[in-house]
C-alpha cells in the first residue's frame, strides 16, 4: 500500500505588488513497500523537517526543480538520512548536493517522474497512482489551480501554461506552496 505524507505544506507570501517576501515550499513524503520517497526538501527548519522524517526514514528524493525554496535542507536531509538524490540534469546545477539524473530512477511501483518545465527547464512532477501529482511549481499554489493561472515566474509560459493544465488533470493536486486540491 502506499501512503502520501504532506510532511510541510509550505508557503508563499507576496507584497502587494505581486513580488515574493516569503517562500518555503512543500516537502512531500511518499510511502511505498520498496522506498520511502521525499518530493523536495524546502528551505527553511531543516532540524524541524528532520524530525518530522525521523519516524519515517528517507531513501531517495527527488528534486521537483532547482530553486533554493524546494532543495535548500538538502544537506541536512543528506547528512541524516544518506538518501540517493535525483533530479532533471537542467536542474542538476542550482542543486546543493550531488544529483544523479532523473532519467536513472527507478521509482516505486504506482509512482511516476513527468515532466512539466515552464517554470523552469527542467521542472518534473511526481504522481501517485494515477491519482495524486506532487507538482512543485508548475502549479506553485492553491489560487494557481484555482484560477487556472501558471506561475508569475516562468522561464517559458507557454510551456507553464501547458504543465499547468498537464497537472491540473490529476484528481489531486499537491502545489509547491499551500494546501492540497481534490476536484
Amino acid at each position: 500500500m502506499t501512503v502520501v505524507v504532506v510532511v510541510r505544506k509550505g508557503r508563499l507570501v507576496r507584497s502587494a505588488s505581486g513580488g515574493v517576501l516569503e517562500a518555503d515550499s512543500s516537502s512531500t513524503l511518499i510511502l511505498t513497500e520498496e522506498m520511502n520517497l521525499l518530493v523536495d526538501t524546502g528551505g527553511e527548519d531543516p532540524k524541524g523537517l528532520i524530525r518530522d522524517l525521523e519516524p519515517y526514514g528517507v531513501d531517495a528524493v527527488v528534486f521537483t526543480h532547482g530553486h533554493q525554496d524546494h532543495v535548500g535542507n538538502a544537506r541536512a536531509i543528506a547528512e541524516t538520512f544518506h538518501p540517493e538524490f535525483y533530479a532533471h540534469e537542467r536542474e542538476a546545477g542550482s542543486i546543493p548536493v550531488d544529483v544523479d539524473p532523473v532519467d536513472s530512477f527507478d521509482p516505486p511501483e504506482g509512482v511516476e517522474v513527468i515532466e512539466t518545465p515552464g517554470h523552469t527547464p527542467g521542472h518534473i512532477s511526481v504522481v501517485v497512482e494515477d491519482r495524486i501529482v506532487i507538482a512543485g511549481d508548475a502549479c506553485p499554489t492553491p489560487d494557481n489551480a484555482l484560477e487556472r493561472v501558471p506561475p508569475a515566474i516562468s522561464w517559458d509560459r507557454e510551456l507553464a501554461e501547458e504543465s499547468l493544465r498537464k497537472v491540473l488533470s490529476y484528481p489531486v493536486v499537491i502545489p509547491g506552496h499551500g494546501i492540497h486540491l481534490k476536484r
